[in-house]
């Protein structure tokens, strides 16, 4: 088979050599490469208004530059010697915008007086210009 300039066969070739040579693609920060710390989040939280649903339901406030999703939260019950008796994870509602805050409710545990709340992980939608 003899090739030809204008072939399907040499476009191909052509291509793919074009494709090789080019530096791969990768994602960057235009502004800032950093992501805000766990300390940047204030979780609290109080019973549900309804005792008989066992639910607890709180707020998380974010104070970073960042505008977060996928925020999620751990939470640990503990009994009345602070002592750990459960352990769940729960997520926050939506995203969260620069000094925004938004909502969560969690099913309480039995045994647990109290409850430590933190964030657990999170995804970083854009930073805020300074």
């Amino acid at each position: 088979m003899k090739l030809i300039p204008g072939s399907v066969l040499a476009m191909s070739a052509a291509i793919a050599l074009a494709l090789a040579l080019m530096p791969p693609a990768t994602a960057t920060w235009g502004q800032d490469r950093g992501r805000p710390a766990n300390e940047a989040f204030h979780v609290s939280w109080e019973p549900g208004p309804n005792p008989l649903m066992r639910r607890i339901q709180g707020r998380v406030h974010n104070d970073s530059r960042f505008r977060v999703t996928d925020v999620r939260l751990q939470v640990e019950g503990l009994d009345a010697n602070t002592q750990p008796v459960g352990r769940t994870f729960a997520w926050a509602l939506g995203d969260i915008g620069p000094g925004g805050e938004t909502s969560f409710v969690v099913e309480s545990m039995p045994g647990a007086a109290t409850y430590r709340i933190t964030v657990d992980s999170f995804d970083v939608v854009s930073v805020e210009a300074p």
